[in-house]
């Protein structure tokens, strides 16, 4: 899998890796038994090569809806609220504010140069946007959809994740192999955590304590505790992992490969696989929903989204999507 792990990695180079006309794969993005066997209420997927969000009804496992957006759709985030939705778009440095009620867009926010990663402050008050080839994040008051600051982080910002007090704002700096530590109150990086090898993907546990960096060039998950900022265990994954997601209870932890089109799934506390869930081809994101506990995959090479039912680790749906699905998001419930 080495020409595997350099093809993805040379793709983020700052010069010429994302060609708007090009066909591009890379990929950006619990104990169970307590957990209803209800869905989450919708599931967006931003559709790389299409423009397009998909709208998925979880119920029903169907697309309801496709949203327009920007150029090359590479992140996507949700408010707390449920209303708006969050759309990166990489290829024209903007960012699409989808209203979701009806599944229309409201605003387009300039920000710098490729934006590929969204999160949302756990008060909706805040949203946080990676720009890629700037090794920036613009801070945008949801409010007035304005940019009123940029935070300097690390080389080629790819993932970023938000505490749940929304004091600390995490960023995976897939050009160093280092997470950024923003204070959301100074709006300053405050530590800079080396971690494994092209970090992906970015996920917070349900208390806070740990933070998950999933390694697409290392194969594996590195831990950070998040009150020394210091990473204190490795974990097992598959070929390019490059999207990670806690369970609504902190475990098991799920790992998406790209390299391998699996899904891990991972006990934090021993470190020992549990499963490995076979999805689409190249899986790039995935999102677990807080009230069912179901995995939502986005496959980017066979446009579709895998639904894992985690009682199981099997896939209970797929549901066809748009063209190259890259980030997924679920509506808070």
């Amino acid at each position: 899998m080495t020409n595997e792990k350099t093809t993805l990695k040379s793709r983020l180079k700052v010069s010429g890796w994302l060609a708007p006309a090009a066909r591009c794969t890379f990929p950006l993005l619990l104990a169970t038994a307590a957990l209803p066997a209800m869905a989450a209420n919708r599931v967006y997927v931003a559709n790389q090569i299409d423009n397009t969000v998909s709208v998925i009804d979880a119920a029903s496992n169907q697309v309801t809806a496709t949203v327009p957006v920007g150029t090359f759709p590479a992140g996507v985030a949700v408010s707390p609220s449920g209303k708006r939705v969050y759309v990166a778009n990489a290829n024209d440095n903007t960012v699409s504010v989808l209203d979701a009620n009806t599944n229309t867009a409201v605003a387009l926010i300039a920000v710098p140069s490729t934006p590929v990663a969204v999160v949302v402050s756990p008060d909706g008050a805040t949203v946080y946007v990676a720009n890629a080839n700037d090794g920036s994040v613009s801070v945008i008051d949801a409010a007035t959809y304005s940019v009123v600051a940029s935070v300097p982080v690390g080389a080629v910002p790819f993932s970023m994740a938000v505490n749940p007090s929304g004091s600390r704002v995490y960023v995976g700096n897939s050009g160093d192999n280092t997470v950024s530590v923003i204070d959301a109150r100074t709006r300053k990086v405050v530590a800079s955590v080396p971690v494994g090898a092209t970090p992906f993907g970015l996920d917070v546990g349900p208390l806070g304590a740990r933070l998950y960096v999933a390694n697409v060039a290392s194969n594996n998950v590195s831990v950070i505790d998040t009150f020394s900022n210091k990473v204190v265990a490795t974990l097992p994954a598959g070929s390019g992992a490059d999207a990670v997601a806690t369970s609504p209870i902190g475990l098991p932890l799920y790992v998406s490969n790209f390299g391998d089109g699996t899904v891990s799934v991972v006990n934090p506390l021993d470190k020992k696989l549990l499963a490995t869930v076979p999805v689409g081809s190249s899986p790039s994101s995935l999102t677990v929903s807080a009230k069912s506990g179901r995995v939502y995959v986005a496959n980017a090479d066979s446009n579709t989204v895998s639904v894992i039912n985690p009682f199981t680790n099997k896939v209970i749906a797929t549901v066809p999507v748009g063209s190259v699905p890259s980030a997924i998001a679920t509506q808070p419930e």
